[in-house]
């Protein structure tokens, strides 16, 4: 019997080493290979975009759904007999309902929107040559009492005219074909955005079904402990996920329409290029202000430098109009973090996933501040310790220090 159990002993720590080679050769080879294996996972991921964006739409969709299946299903309780035909037809109508207006929004804006930028630009683009010579002589002008800076001015100006001139059939080649692989890039982003909304039609309609079976599956491999707080967290995920998001675009939607009408009022070239670029980049916190203020800046005082000047002055105003009444009053404090942390998600976001990461990095980073938070808490009541973080400031880990020494001379 010893004997048996002294082999199993070492069958056991046998496998044990085994499974830790295999782990660290495992490691070193997705260390040396890293790029090959992101974009690996990056094409596994791709593969499923439909499918993610059927889950995004349905998610952005589903509180649409909840406000029309509150009211209709007043409507349909009185005209069907049965409860359960009268909450089917109640919850079918509003799925439908909501996916019609999402998807009239969406294409209602790029229908606003994309003729216009389109117009705007073809503008500027003809009309580029003799912007550059006004601004030539604009800066020849301010700049006549600085001989130094007047020469690097000119050096540039005369740069620009160089390019348009010598290299434009360069310039309009590279344009041809960056604009076929924008258009491929386009019509495959709508192929699979149409097959996401075919998703999300089918997630919403079978969504307590779907959360019924992750349950399920949740209770039959964890214990009920564990379960509840996968729960608790994927709530409090809901919670940071939908505030911030929504509040985001209602913000964004804020800022493109104040922006759109302050430009607009002061005559400001290319007003609806500059408010989409302002109302879009928004959404990224901290950066975006900058990330969409400073290219649409250039692009007016290329075109007329006191409008620029102007439009410098009013989207330092906007922003902060947004940054201390619009922003706080729409999202309050809806991540828990702070500035610091703020800064952080955006740049691994942006770093690890692109614009996509600069969007929902915030939100992501609290929803995982928030779980390492409660694993933290978890611990440090295990071990009797206290949670609250002022608790281990210098000062109080001096005082609990100098009251253990006193405690144990009183023994």
């Amino acid at each position: 019997m010893n004997n048996r159990n002294f082999k199993r002993e070492y069958v056991f720590k046998g496998i044990t080493a085994f499974l830790v080679i295999a782990a660290s050769i495992l490691f070193a080879f997705l260390v040396f290979n890293i790029r090959d294996v992101w974009s690996f996972i990056k094409r596994i991921i791709s593969v499923f975009n439909p499918v993610i964006f059927g889950l995004v739409i349905a998610y952005l969709v589903n509180p649409m759904v909840n406000f029309f299946d509150g009211n209709i299903y007043k409507l349909t309780a009185r005209a069907f007999k049965k409860p359960e035909s009268a909450k089917k037809t109640s919850y079918f109508t509003s799925v439908i309902l909501g996916m019609l207006i999402f998807v009239f929004l969406i294409v209602g804006f790029f229908w606003m929107i994309i003729p216009q930028f389109i117009s705007s630009m073809g503008s500027f683009i003809d009309a580029l040559p003799e912007k550059i010579d006004a601004f030539s002589a604009w800066g020849d002008n301010f700049l006549k009492e600085n001989e130094y800076l007047k020469g690097a001015f000119t050096g540039m100006i005369d740069y620009e005219r160089n390019w348009l001139t010598n290299d434009v059939s360069s310039f309009v080649g590279y344009i041809a074909t960056g604009a076929w692989s924008v258009a491929w890039g386009a019509l495959n982003f709508v192929k699979e955005f149409a097959l996401g909304i075919i998703f999300a039609i089918y997630i919403l309609l079978n969504r307590d079904r779907l959360i019924k079976h992750c349950k399920k599956a949740l209770y039959a491999f964890l214990s009920d402990k564990t379960v509840g707080r996968i729960l608790s967290w994927t709530s409090k995920s809901h919670k940071v996920f939908s505030g911030f998001i929504n509040g985001k675009l209602l913000d964004s939607l804020i800022i493109f329409v104040l922006c759109f009408i302050g430009t607009a009022a002061l005559g400001i070239p290319y007003a609806v290029i500059v408010s989409v670029i302002v109302g879009i980049t928004n959404f990224i916190p901290v950066f975006g202000p900058y990330i969409g203020g400073i290219p649409s800046a250039i692009l007016v005082t290329i075109a007329d430098p006191l409008k620029g000047l102007y439009f410098i002055i009013f989207i330092i105003l906007l922003q902060t109009l947004d940054g201390n009444v619009i922003g706080p009053k729409i999202l309050g404090d809806k991540t828990g973090l702070s500035t610091f942390w703020v800064m952080v998600a955006i740049v691994v976001g942006g770093g690890l996933f692109g614009v996509i990461g600069m969007l929902v990095g915030v939100p992501a980073f609290a929803v995982i501040y928030y779980a390492f938070t409660l694993l933290v808490n978890f611990r440090l009541k295990q071990k009797n310790k206290p949670t609250d973080s002022n608790a281990y400031s210098r000062e109080a880990l001096e005082a609990a220090e100098n009251n253990v020494g006193e405690d144990g001379e009183d023994a």
